[in-house]
Parts: C-alpha cells; structure tokens; sequence
C-alpha cells in the first residue's frame, strides 16, 4: 500500500523540543529550551527540568496551501488509482526529562522524551479503511555538548561556539494499529525513527541595552538506520529575543523558527502515484513566551508557536499551534 506521510509537517524531529534545535518529521517543536536555563559563562553546576509538549495535527495541506479531505481525497487517489493513504489527524503529547551540567567554557545535556500519540487515517483512502494508532512509549534519546569558543582560546568568553551529539535509536520502531485494518505504523509515526543521527551545529549569543538574543543551527544527519528506512536530513536556525526589565523574575519571551527537512528514504519510504515525495518541506514559526523564577532554584516557561510558512510536499499534516511548557530546577 503506498501511504502519505506527516513528514515535514510540524517542527520537523524526533527532535520533541530538547534543549537544542533538533528537529523531526512529524511529532515535534523546533524551540531553542536550553536558553533558558544556565548558560556557558555563567554559574557552573547542574540543572534537571521536564518539558511538555502538545500538537494536534489536523490540517490537511498540499505545499503552502490548506486543503480539505475530500480535496486530500482526489490528489492521492487520482481517477483509476486507490490505495494511497489518507491520514486524518495526528495528536501528539511529548514530555521530555532532562539533566544538563555546564560550566563557563562548555556543557553537557542528556534528554529522554516519553511519547503520548493518536493517529487516524483512512488507510486504502476510503472511509472502508480507516483505521487508528494510540500509543505511549520511550521516544528516541539525545545526548548533546556544546563548547564556548572561549574554551580554546577563539574569543574572550563562551557567548558563542558550538555544538555536537548524537540521537539514539532508544525507542520502539514496530508500533501496530489498533483497528480492524491493522497493520504496522508508518516510519515517521514511531515513537523513534530507528536510526543514529549526528547533530552539528552552533551558537551566538548576546544583549544590548535591555534586550537579550540569541541565534542556534543544528544540522541532523542520520548515520545509521534500521529496516531500509532513513530519516531525511534537516536543518534548523532558531532566534530569540528576550526583555530584561521586569525585575527577572518574569522575562517576556519571543523566537522565530525556521526547519527545513529533506525527503525521506528507504525500502519503507512511499511516494504518490507520480513518483513525488510525501515527506519533508520548510517551515516558520513564530513563538512568543514567557519566564517566570520562584526563587530556591526553580524557573518556568511556556510558548506557543504560530506558522508563519508552511510548504511542504505532497499531502501532509500540519498543525494550527504548537504549545510547550516546562519546569527547571538548578543547584
């Protein structure tokens, strides 16, 4: 059966928000989190936290332009053809545990997410196949280090440099549906992708007079995979703002995040009748937030990320917000 996929649809990566840009196909925020927390250059020590995340994907889009299902309908399943899938909705919950240690120069950072998601589709394309996905599971780990360019003598403090780490293959690969249809679950719908991925990227940060910036980018790249499927590469640039002069105790919040996402492939990987991709695109978000500190260590923090720009390829899922909250405790 040949089946349309999520893809680029939302912050592109298995990546459900850790403290650096990552990104994935289909069930995650493209957020900068780790700018929030302690920084290189200042107070060395650890830090642990827990993020969560929800997304509801349920608009049906074909490029930069919104369609409905029926439309969805006609352009997977042209006259003479059935069997390519239609998906209908994909409602994701992440929440993710972290613990991080840094120190003027450089820092470590360790992120398990945990996976809620439900997914329906009509799987041949007709009402007759519809069928659903629901699951909770162990979601692909991440281990991360960033180094100050201060740290080997490039610049006179850890304001910029850059980072590394690798994404493991943690998490389950062999979901089931749960409908009478039955079946395996798409790739880019698993808990994990089942491949080892390299993260590279960088780092700039800064202020000028009451306003404190950043700017991240995060190259993914899998380096190994599993059963004949293989993430497409992504990359993501993230900046943000924040205004310092509500006493720091409550920091207004803004980002701006851009992902692009190749195509997948593999033995799994499907296309449409024509040959054309079902997976990858570009995508912008705007993201305004807040901080707030309680005092004994304790900080918090939401966001909400509005499109700006989605286009993605073929037929895909995109969702109308994305919202991430979080909780951080340092000693």
């Amino acid at each position: 059966m040949r089946r349309a996929y999520s893809g680029a649809a939302v912050a592109l990566a298995m990546l459900v928000c850790s403290p650096v840009a990552l990104a994935c196909a289909t069930c995650g925020c493209t957020l900068s989190k780790d700018w929030l927390g302690p920084q290189l250059g200042s107070a060395s020590g650890w830090a642990v936290g827990v993020s969560y995340d929800f997304l509801d994907q349920n608009q049906m889009r074909t490029g930069r332009t919104d369609i409905d299902q029926a439309t969805a309908e006609r352009i997977l399943n042209p006259s003479g053809h059935t069997g390519n899938e239609v998906e209908l909705q994909t409602l994701s919950r992440i929440t993710t545990f972290g613990a991080d240690y840094n120190t003027a120069d450089w820092g470590v950072s360790v992120q398990v997410p945990f996976v809620n998601r439900y997914h329906t589709t009509l799987q041949d394309g007709t009402q007759a196949g519809y069928n659903f996905n629901q699951f909770n599971a162990l979601g692909d780990a991440r281990v991360i280090v960033k180094i100050g360019l201060s740290a080997v003598g490039l610049a006179a403090d850890a304001s910029s440099g850059a980072i590394a780490g690798v994404k493991l293959p943690t998490a389950p690969t062999d979901e089931p549906f749960n409908g009478a249809a039955g079946g395996i679950v798409d790739p880019s719908l698993q808990p994990g992708t089942g491949s080892t991925d390299l993260l590279l990227g960088g780092f700039y940060s800064g202020g000028w007079k009451k306003l404190g910036w950043f700017t991240q980018g995060l190259w993914q790249h899998a380096v190994a995979s599993q059963a004949g499927y293989r993430p497409g590469d992504a990359i993501t640039v993230n900046g943000g703002l924040r205004y310092a002069d509500m006493g720091q105790a409550v920091v207004p919040l803004l980002q701006v995040n851009y992902v692009h996402r190749n195509t997948d492939s593999g033995d799994l990987v499907n296309v449409a009748f024509d040959g054309s991709p079902l997976t990858g695109g570009d995508l912008l978000y705007l993201a305004p937030g807040i901080s707030a500190r309680f005092g004994a260590g304790f900080s918090a923090y939401g966001y909400v990320q509005f499109p700006v720009y989605q286009d993605v390829n073929g037929v895909q899922l995109t969702p109308k917000q994305i919202y991430s909250v979080g909780i951080r405790k340092t000693f």
